[in-house]
C-alpha cells in the first residue's frame, strides 16, 4: 500500500524567468537554434488556445498544484537511496512539491527502516509499491502527482538542486503547452552509411534520456496510451528489458516535431556504476536495435536534431563578470 506523508511549504519562483532567459542569449551561453526559442507570446504562456496535441494527450488541464514532482523508479538500492533523498527533499528546491518512489522490487517489500525514514523530510516522499517490474512502469499514471511538469529521475543519479530547479525554471521557459522535454543527460542518434551510430553529442544531439528530465505529467497517459502502435513499442519495451527512455523521445518528437533541450549540469554523479542496466554487456546494441525498432514504427526522420546547450549562470561567474 502506498505510503504518503503532508507537508506544505511556500513556493519561491525567479523574478522573472524571461529576463534571465534574455540574459543567455547576450551572454552566450545559449547556443542558438531556430526551433528553441519561441515567439515571446509562447514564452510567456499567451498563445493560442490549445497545443495541437489535444488529439494524443487529450484536453490540457490546470494542475492541481504548481511546480514539479519528482518521480523516480528505485530497486534494490537501499545503501543509496537515502543520499538521493537528502540530496532532493531537503527543502533547497523551491518548486519541488513531491517525490514519488517507485518501488519496483516485486519480491521485497520496502522495509521498515525506509519506510520509517520517509515522513522525516521537508519534502513530501511518497512510495507507490508496483506489483510489476517493467521499464514501462516509469511512466505509468500515478494519482500522486498532482503537478503538470515531472522531473523523471533515477534513484542513482545525483544533481545539485540548484541545476535541478534552474532546468524547472527552463522548461517551463522554453514550453508552448506540452510540446517541449528538457534533461541533463543527450544522446545523439546518426547515420554512418547503413549503420546507425548511437553515442554522446558531437556536433548536435536528438534526445534527452529520462534517467533525468523534465516533461509534461500529460506523456504519460501518452505512453500508454491504448492504440496497435503503443502497446506493441511498450511489449518490445518489455521483451528486451531496454529503451523505455528512447521510446519516450521518440513519441514525444513523432507528435511534436520539436527537439528537446539539454541542459548542462555543473555536477552529475552516477551511483549506478557496474550495476546498472547500461553496464550489462551489449547495452549499446541493444539501444541501436532499439532506434531501429522505433524508426520503423514511427519514421526514420522522427528524432529532430538541436545544438542548443544550456548552463545556469553561477554566482561565482557573476563577480568575475562585475
Amino acid at each position: 500500500m502506498p505510503i504518503s506523508t503532508i507537508w506544505e511549504r511556500r513556493t519561491l519562483l525567479f523574478a522573472c524567468p524571461l529576463a534571465l532567459l534574455t540574459l543567455l542569449l547576450l551572454a552566450g551561453w545559449l547556443r542558438h537554434d531556430p526551433s528553441a526559442i519561441r515567439h515571446p507570446l509562447q514564452v510567456l504562456g499567451l498563445s493560442h488556445e490549445g497545443d495541437g496535441l489535444e488529439s494524443v494527450l487529450g484536453q490540457e488541464k490546470s494542475a492541481e498544484e504548481d511546480g514539479f514532482t519528482i518521480v523516480s523508479p528505485t530497486y534494490r538500492r537501499l545503501e543509496t537511496l537515502p543520499q538521493f533523498l537528502d540530496n532532493y527533499a531537503n527543502g533547497n528546491l523551491s518548486s519541488l512539491r513531491k517525490i514519488v518512489l517507485l518501488w519496483n522490487d516485486v519480491e521485497n517489500d520496502p522495509p521498515p527502516s525506509l519506510l520509517g525514514t520517509l515522513d522525516t523530510y521537508r519534502v513530501p516522499v511518497v512510495l507507490e509499491q508496483r506489483h510489476i517490474n517493467s521499464l514501462n512502469q516509469r511512466f505509468h499514471p500515478t494519482e500522486h502527482v498532482k503537478t503538470n511538469c515531472v522531473f523523471s529521475v533515477d534513484d542513482d543519479m545525483i544533481f545539485k538542486p540548484e541545476d535541478v530547479e534552474y532546468g524547472y525554471q527552463a522548461w517551463k521557459d522554453q514550453n508552448k503547452g506540452r510540446q517541449r522535454m528538457l534533461g541533463f543527460i543527450a544522446r545523439e542518434v546518426r547515420r554512418k552509411g547503413q549503420q546507425i551510430i548511437y553515442d554522446q553529442p558531437h556536433k548536435e544531439y536528438h534526445m534527452v534520456l529520462t534517467k533525468a528530465a523534465f516533461y509534461h505529467t500529460d506523456w504519460m497517459r501518452g505512453y500508454w496510451a491504448d492504440d496497435a502502435v503503443m502497446r506493441s513499442m511498450r511489449e518490445y519495451v518489455e521483451e528486451h528489458d531496454n529503451c523505455e527512455d528512447i521510446l519516450m523521445s521518440f513519441l514525444h518528437a513523432h507528435h511534436t516535431r520539436i527537439p528537446p533541450i539539454f541542459v548542462k549540469p555543473e555536477v552529475k554523479i552516477d551511483f549506478g556504476g557496474s550495476g546498472g542496466i547500461s553496464s550489462r554487456k551489449g547495452h549499446i546494441k541493444g539501444r541501436i536495435a532499439c532506434v531501429k525498432r522505433f524508426n520503423e514504427a514511427f519514421g526514420d526522420e522522427t528524432l529532430v536534431p538541436t545544438d542548443t546547450i544550456l548552463e545556469r549562470v553561477r554566482p561565482d561567474l557573476w563577480e568575475q563578470w562585475g
